[in-house]
């Protein structure tokens, strides 16, 4: 069966997308969800495994730096990984998550074509210290070398991947626009709602946002280790399980709320609030930053939240021409021609 899009021509065929980490990660579960829509548009057969998720995270959060520097290790995880995805016999398996890249070798001996998308770098994420990091990286080069293709969610971390010898294509996240110009001004702006959309993990982000709520109304993800600590009468609360059902929620808010200290390279809450029109405040540091002026998404200080209302459809309109350059499946492009 044959698909035609944008004078490219797909032959139907099956895809798996693996991931360790979908209900943990919102950031991921977002993006595997975009990449995923945006293949099946042009015609390809899809499946989601989601594998041995409690396991993984166990590994990378409790003994990660111990557990994850051995590649006995990884073996294991390889082999836990390929099982289920080798009995489905795909044709291609977009694997996501650096530590995924231990399951390559063994898809491979299954006549598998492999995929690998490193979403950030553990060592990085987790502070391992330099002998741990390069030990990490000497295992996730040798068995991300033998994978067809190697993508990352960033032109920022397709360059730091150069550095330790890995060539990755940038394939960003990518939107759905969620949002027309008009619903977007039909917003209430007598009292403008701000949304956190990220996890609740620092002490600088509980002291923003409340100081924020002394003056605004705002929307938070509880979700982190640090989310039942917020509480505020202006401060509303969502979790919700899927993108969809949260856009639901999210929608209603005016502005787009980043506060982000940790180095990472890509952030799903950039397309969140370009798809809903949400022009974003931001504060921190980070290449998240680097990356945001690659697609063009301002970022504006939080002392700039007055001037944004006061001019809201002036903001709302410039969102809306980054908007369409973001959007699925033609922002998928690199990766739909990998699957060709």
């Amino acid at each position: 069966m044959w698909f035609e899009f944008e004078n490219w021509v797909f032959v139907h065929m099956s895809v798996i997308l693996h991931t360790p980490t979908y209900y943990t990660s919102p950031g991921t579960q977002a993006r595997v969800d975009l990449v995923r829509e945006s293949l099946e548009i042009a015609g390809h057969k899809t499946m989601l495994i989601i594998g041995w998720e409690s396991f993984l995270q166990s590994a990378y959060h409790t003994l990660g730096k111990r557990l994850l520097t051995q590649e006995t290790v990884w073996k294991v995880m390889g082999r836990l990984i390929s099982r289920p995805i080798c009995k489905q016999k795909p044709k291609a398996v977009i694997l996501f998550v650096d530590v995924s890249a231990s399951a390559v070798p063994y898809l491979k001996e299954c006549g598998i074509n492999v995929i690998l998308s490193i979403e950030d770098l553990t060592p990085e994420y987790k502070n391992y210290d330099f002998k741990a990091s390069e030990k990490f990286y000497q295992i996730l080069v040798k068995y991300a070398d033998q994978a067809d293709a190697i993508i990352s969610p960033s032109h920022t971390l397709s360059s730091r991947l150069e550095k330790i010898g890995l060539k990755a294509i940038p394939v960003l996240t990518g939107l759905k626009p969620y949002m027309s110009i008009e619903e977007a001004l039909s917003r209430s702006s007598n009292s403008p709602i701000i949304l956190h959309a990220g996890q609740l993990n620092t002490q600088r982000q509980i002291e923003v946002i409340l100081n924020l709520a002394g003056k605004y109304r705002l929307m938070v993800h509880n979700f982190g280790r640090l989310a039942d600590k917020l509480s505020h009468p202006k401060i509303e609360k969502y979790r919700e399980l899927t993108p969809e059902k949260a856009i639901l929620v999210t929608k209603q808010a005016n502005i787009g709320l980043v506060v982000e200290y940790k180095k990472t390279y890509s952030l799903a809450r950039f397309y969140l609030h370009e798809s809903l029109l949400q022009p974003i405040i931001a504060e921190g540091c980070g290449p998240w930053i680097e990356e945001a002026n690659y697609l063009r998404i301002k970022l504006h200080p939080l002392s700039a939240i007055e001037e944004i209302i006061e001019n809201y459809d002036q903001y709302v309109r410039k969102c809306a021409e980054t908007q369409k350059g973001l959007a699925i499946p033609n922002i998928h492009k690199p990766l739909l021609s990998l699957l060709e």
